[in-house]
């Protein structure tokens, strides 16, 4: 979690003198008299220096400066990284640091990235998981796994397929499915899971890596869009989404309990599958909650914006069960797909072709939604709300972040039941004016973010 720690420096009190007299009072405040009677301004003392890091795009270098504003700090940063047009952004999520009050608001030791204006910054994150791809046999081996994919679909599916029969004609080992801790399952820590010291940890994570994904997704289409490159004011809102999107996810532990089988809240469709088939389960433990997290889910929790999505996909033992082909009515496999993860590794590796398929899509009908709507919010600012008649202030957020993110847009699919097929649904966001009661609640949400960084 990402906390911004504002310090408040005072200023000290301001010493003047006459040109020819010294004040023995160091305590009180005086003025300088000019000999025609005008008092001089008090001189504002400069900021305190404190040390950041910069990189480039690349991470080929890093350097340690001192700085007390942003010119300084762009000054010195274009001496390590000459370019003609140089910015500054956070390395941690790719945001730019545009003026004093907010590099201020930043902890001493932060680490920037310098680049051009229309540079596709590579966060942290970013630079951290490609540098894992690279250097990971297993996750080379997930590339050629989806470069075989993409080209050969039809074949894949079969194989899959075939792959099914024979499962369900095998007695699967199961007997270790229920267990957690590293200790009691080695096997299935084995790859890129060692670093994890719980199953739930290590498939929480990856509930996270599939959101994250699509934030970045969202972010490089929306800030390769031409409208956010010419448009300044566009620009401006489009930030402040994408910002707002973080904030979000950062509540919600970016949806982490998607995978996560200790998580107590249940996707419905579950129940409606245990009252199929009989199946009754013991109740479980809930997810221990970070301070930014427990803040933003005891607000919205108050406004029913998150909980009903904040839930998880499997049962208690860890049981996944397909929810169908987009085509399919309702949240029911046809073929009646099923999978745990938790009982084998084998399980786990096979679960990654199971996907989060977006029933109103992402890149064709989401994004060019927002676009537009943002395009319209900033040519034509008399535009008047359609349920209120007052004139529009913002899009539709909080709308664009649950078709995006939840589970009321996402349906789990095994691989054979993902049609990827152009849809004829469309996205729900709209514009909104000041009395548009999702407008209160985000801003209210982003007034209580702010007070928290203020009380860190």
């Amino acid at each position: 979690m990402i906390n911004y720690i504002r310090d408040t420096i005072m200023a000290p009190s301001t010493r003047s003198c006459s040109n020819s007299v010294k004040t023995n009072n160091s305590s009180s405040k005086q003025r300088a008299t000019k000999e025609d009677g005008s008092s001089s301004s008090k001189e504002i003392p400069p900021a305190p220096m404190r040390g950041y890091k910069i990189t480039d795009n690349e991470r080929s270098r890093k350097y340690g400066i001192g700085a007390n504003s942003l010119e300084v700090l762009l000054t010195k940063a274009n001496n390590k990284f000459p370019r003609q047009d140089l910015h500054i952004y956070l390395a941690s999520d790719g945001f730019e640091v545009s003026d004093d009050e907010y590099l201020n608001s930043l902890p001493a030791q932060t680490l920037f990235i310098v680049a051009g204006p229309d540079a596709v910054i590579t966060t942290d994150a970013d630079f951290e998981f490609e540098k894992m791809r690279q250097q990971s046999p297993l996750l080379k081996v997930a590339d050629i796994f989806y470069d075989f994919i993409e080209q050969h679909p039809e074949k894949f599916r079969r194989m899959i397929s075939d792959y099914e029969h024979q499962k369900q004609r095998l007695v699967l080992d199961n007997s270790k499915a229920h267990l957690s801790l590293k200790d009691e399952h080695v096997e299935w820590f084995e790859g890129g899971e060692e670093r994890f010291h719980s199953k739930e940890e290590a498939m929480a994570v990856r509930a996270q890596t599939r959101v994250r994904g699509y934030y970045y997704k969202a972010k490089e289409e929306l800030t390769r869009n031409p409208l956010y490159r010419q448009n300044p004011k566009a620009r401006q809102v489009i930030n402040s989404v994408l910002e707002q999107f973080r904030y979000l996810l950062i509540g919600c532990d970016y949806f982490s309990m998607m995978f996560n089988r200790k998580c107590e809240q249940k996707h419905d469709f579950l129940q409606q599958h245990r009252q199929q088939t009989g199946d009754e389960e013991p109740d479980a433990g809930s997810l221990p909650s970070k301070r930014l997290r427990q803040l933003i889910k005891e607000y919205t929790k108050q406004h029913s914006i998150l909980d009903d999505w904040s839930v998880s996909l499997c049962t208690d033992l860890g049981d996944f069960y397909c929810q169908g082909a987009y085509s399919d009515n309702g949240n029911c496999c046809s073929l009646q797909h099923t999978i745990n993860p938790y009982a084998s590794r084998e399980n786990l590796i096979l679960f990654q072709v199971w996907n989060l398929d977006h029933q109103i899509e992402l890149s064709r009908t989401i994004l060019p939604a927002m676009v537009a709507n943002v395009e319209e919010l900033v040519t034509k600012p008399q535009l008047k709300c359609s349920f209120h008649n007052k004139r529009v202030v913002d899009i539709s957020v909080l709308e664009y972040f649950l078709e995006i993110f939840s589970l009321k847009n996402l349906k789990l699919v095994h691989v054979v039941c993902h049609e990827k097929v152009q849809r004829s649904n469309r996205s729900n966001g709209r514009l909104l004016c000041p009395d548009c009661h999702e407008y209160r609640i985000v801003q209210e949400l982003m007034d209580l973010q702010g007070a928290n960084k203020t009380t860190s």
